[in-house]
């Protein structure tokens, strides 16, 4: 593929985070208001969003929809954020949306997001899907993304990330995340400390919205290594092929809003497709497991604090402890409690390997890790400070422990991945 508009586009990566709509509103007139002609459904929250939203996905695909995804960021390609029926954008396509949007925008003011979302917008819009989901980037009421009025909204979880531009308190970031509560629209809202129900209940009430509250209005639990869910329906017994027990939140959100798109008549559920689609729910960097060697290697991207508390409750569920971990983080806002989520892990871990690693965003450097463990850590052997993740998997493949975890920013995760890629043939990078 011809770089020089992936070079464009990379160009607004300078331009940092910009929450509003003006802009975003501005692209899209220029290109015909393409998100006024498709159906949409709206994903927001701080973690589970894009789980949920491959789920749904998968659902909908099975059911005969031609369904598009967008998602951010992505793994290891930009194709990846633009997908019909699980297929991304092919290199030419996205060259010419690329090229058009360029001599569209031209001098414009606009983010890295803005122009990826007026792009997922055309894009969904010239091949007619059925259905687009779109997930949020961050927040939700000045996302560029809060531009539609779906057939459905998604909150999935409330937690500490992007305070900076969120709010430094949970009712800020959740009154921030309510922005997607659109008039007369259903609004699904998964699992989110009491105290702040009241935020998303009174907002959709002033909004004459219809609000599913999970361990209110339907229901998830985890039994024998399976998922029974209780809503408008009863579906028992599911095999959801994620694993990782926080994907519960997300599966009973998407089943929730896969009701209420029965109650709008867009579709007559099968139960039998259902079982069927969520057996092949597949998403890179969810709690992944994999044989290599003599060990057992898990990959996750949890990339916040409550990110790091859902993975932790994973691993005591799943027995999976005394591991060498392998952890990069991002700190573009100065704001991550980088060493509190690492604390998380520390008791499950009998190694720990602290890394770099190349970044569109800034990275707890090691100098940053050495300065923190130093000041807090009695057993200081503990730690390696490792400059990148290549030797650091080398390191951790030779040592004594069986298991290995791999976590921390999507970024981090995806350099990992493509080292691991030579070790084991089923990595598609």
């Amino acid at each position: 593929m011809n770089n020089f508009y992936i070079d464009w586009l990379n160009s607004y990566q300078f331009h940092g985070i910009k929450p509003g709509l003006k802009r975003i509103k501005k692209i899209l007139q220029l290109l015909g208001n393409p998100h006024k002609a498709i159906k949409t459904i709206h994903v927001a929250g701080t973690n589970g969003k894009g789980s949920t939203s491959v789920i749904l996905k998968e659902m909908l695909i099975n059911h005969g929809f031609k369904v598009a995804l967008y998602l951010s960021p992505h793994l290891f390609k930009l194709n990846e954020r633009f997908q019909i029926n699980s297929s991304f954008i092919k290199d030419d396509e996205l060259k010419r949306y690329l090229k058009i949007i360029k001599d569209k925008v031209r001098d414009l003011p606009a983010t890295y997001f803005e122009i990826t979302t007026a792009l997922a917008f055309l894009y969904f819009f010239e091949k007619k899907v059925d259905l687009a989901i779109i997930e949020c980037g961050m927040g939700g009421r000045l996302d560029a993304t809060n531009i539609i009025k779906p057939e459905v909204s998604i909150i999935t979880t409330i937690g500490w990330d992007h305070t900076k531009y969120l709010g430094k308190d949970l009712f800020k970031i959740a009154s921030e995340k309510a922005g997607i509560i659109k008039k007369g629209v259903p609004c699904v809202l998964g699992i989110v400390k009491k105290k702040l129900i009241s935020i998303f209940q009174e907002k959709a009430n002033r909004m004459k919205s219809p609000i599913f509250i999970a361990n209110r209005d339907f229901y998830i639990e985890f039994k024998d290594n399976k998922w029974n869910y209780k809503g408008k329906y009863e579906f028992l017994n599911l095999e959801l092929n994620l694993k990782g027990y926080y994907q519960g939140n997300n599966l009973a959100c998407a089943l929730k809003a896969l009701e209420i798109l029965e109650e709008k008549r867009f579709l007559t559920i099968s139960e039998r497709k259902l079982r069927e689609a969520l057996k092949k729910v597949n998403f890179p960097g969810r709690y992944n497991l994999f044989k290599i060697q003599n060990k057992t290697l898990l990959i996750d991207v949890a990339h916040n604090i409550d990110g790091f508390i859902a993975l932790k409750e994973s691993l005591e569920k799943d027995n999976f402890k005394d591991f060498s971990l392998i952890l990069g983080i991002t700190n573009e806002d100065g704001e991550k409690p980088f060493y509190e989520m690492l604390k998380i892990l520390i008791p499950l871990s009998k190694k720990i390997y602290l890394c770099e690693f190349i970044s569109p965003r800034k990275i707890v450097s090691l100098e940053e890790w050495r300065k923190k463990i130093r000041l807090t850590e009695k057993n200081y052997t503990k730690f390696e400070f490792i400059e990148n993740c290549e030797k650091a998997i080398k390191i951790s493949l030779d040592d004594q422990y069986k298991n290995i975890l791999i976590t921390g920013s999507i970024y981090f995760v995806a350099e990992c991945f493509k080292v691991l890629k030579k070790f084991l043939k089923q990595i598609k990078c």
